[in-house]
């Protein structure tokens, strides 16, 4: 789990454990820095580096990339 603050209205919660191993796959897959995250208080964008997102993850978590959509 990783604890998120807004820097625009102050509210702070928290990813579930699944929402980060899915945003720093979806990161790695197109090799991004930065993750936009929306707070859900205020709806502003939030950059959070994946580096960051990276240590909070579980040992031994194999990251997929996103199922690409079909057309």
């Amino acid at each position: 789990m990783y604890k998120v603050r807004c820097q625009w209205c102050g509210w702070s919660y928290t990813m579930s454990r699944d929402t980060l191993i899915a945003a720093v796959s979806a990161a790695q897959a197109t090799q991004a820095l930065h993750h936009v995250e929306n707070c859900p208080k205020c709806r502003h964008a939030l950059k959070i580096q994946v580096s960051d997102m990276k240590r909070f993850l579980p040992p031994g978590t194999v990251l997929t990339p996103p199922p690409t959509p079909t057309p």
